[in-house]
């Protein structure tokens, strides 16, 4: 995927005039770019919102990026500017295991420290409005982990060490990027391959019954056009728009798996069935306030079977307390990881519709 630091337009265009550069050729230093994707952490998680709270600090022993995603899990990230080796997986297992047992009380000092954190309040009652879940309990938050190096390349050992990490359940992944400079040697675009990242999870105690089993959640983000979820269940579609690499976070899917619809303030609101796993693009859906067209639209066929009411749908709070499972609310179109909560949460859907 393509990000454009200057904020210019026809990305993808660009990238013919430009030349591949290394960090250190144009002077980049690291912090820098541990700053960069600090600042919009989508350039690393395209499909899902994440909370950044804390970044390294000189002299003390911490990941350079620390940050939460919806289901309260801790994201470690560190950042190699020129090269990657075997001594940074080692490096950030140990920040790993520095915060295997770690309480809301450090994490909250951690988001304090954090610069970017701008007076923000407590962790807690930032994470609960992000979550959109007032009922999360402070000791949840980093109880599991997700590991990332970022990098522009990385040794064969490295490779392999990771490989056979992930293969035993470790939630580690490699992210490689590339920087692109002008003619002047003035660095233009950052390319972070991170699409195609399926971060494995542990061996479950429940067997297979707790794998994926074709279940999607997806949020609808009608943030900025109202309506645009109800649209969406009319035209039996799922629709995203104003990304720069078009449909691609509505890939991935297969016909009869399964979609979640969670919208924001209001929880798990439609269940339906993919009928055509092909992206294209749209109109229709993401309206301006005048009624013009939002630019940039792309539909997924989804034959919406369920719809519940508002007073009827399952919050993230509900799945949480009921079900077990913290939702990945932030999360674009992603698969809803254990197979079972995500069949139960199906059943329920059904249950409250009164469609069996």
């Amino acid at each position: 995927m393509l990000y454009e630091i200057r904020n210019e337009s026809r990305v993808l265009s660009m990238k013919g005039r430009l030349v591949e550069r290394a960090a250190s050729e144009l002077g980049v230093m690291e912090k820098s770019l541990e700053n960069f994707l600090s600042d919009d952490p989508a350039r690393l998680f395209p499909r899902e919102q994440i909370l950044v709270i804390g970044q390294s600090i000189s002299g003390q022993g911490m990941a350079d990026i620390l940050a939460l995603d919806a289901s309260g899990r801790l994201i470690l990230v560190e950042l190699k500017r020129d090269w990657s080796d075997r001594a940074t997986v080692a490096q950030l297992l140990e920040y790993a295991a520095k915060f295997a047992d770690v309480t809301y009380e450090s994490l909250n000092e951690e988001a304090q420290r954090y610069t970017g954190w701008n007076n923000r309040g407590a962790l807690i009652d930032k994470f609960r409005q992000f979550a959109d879940n007032l009922e999360f309990e402070p000791k949840r938050l980093g109880r599991s982990q997700r590991i990332f190096i970022v990098a522009p390349d990385f040794d064969e050992t490295l490779k392999s060490i990771v490989k056979w990490l992930s293969s035993y359940g470790v939630p580690i992944a490699l992210l490689p990027f590339r920087l692109w400079a002008d003619e002047k040697g003035q660095l233009r675009l950052i390319e972070i391959k991170s699409e195609e990242v399926e971060m494995k999870s542990a061996p479950s105690p429940e067997g297979p019954d707790d794998e994926w089993a074709g279940h999607w959640i997806f949020n609808t983000n009608e943030t900025y056009s109202p309506g645009a979820y109800q649209r969406m269940f009319d035209c039996n579609v799922a629709a995203i728009y104003g990304y720069d690499n078009g449909g691609t976070h509505l890939k991935g899917s297969a016909e009869g798996n399964l979609v979640l619809a969670y919208v924001n303030g209001q929880g798990l609101t439609a269940l339906g069935e993919v009928v055509d796993p092909h992206v294209v693009p749209g109109t229709g859906i993401f309206l301006k306030e005048d009624g013009g067209q939002e630019p940039g639209e792309y539909h997924l066929h989804v034959d919406w079977q369920v719809q519940l009411g508002s007073d009827q749908a399952i919050s993230a709070s509900t799945a949480s307390r009921d079900f077990g499972y913290n939702l990945p609310v932030r999360t674009v179109f992603g698969r809803l990881k254990r197979g079972r909560n995500a069949r139960q949460l199906t059943e329920e859907i059904r249950k409250r519709s009164g469609v069996s």
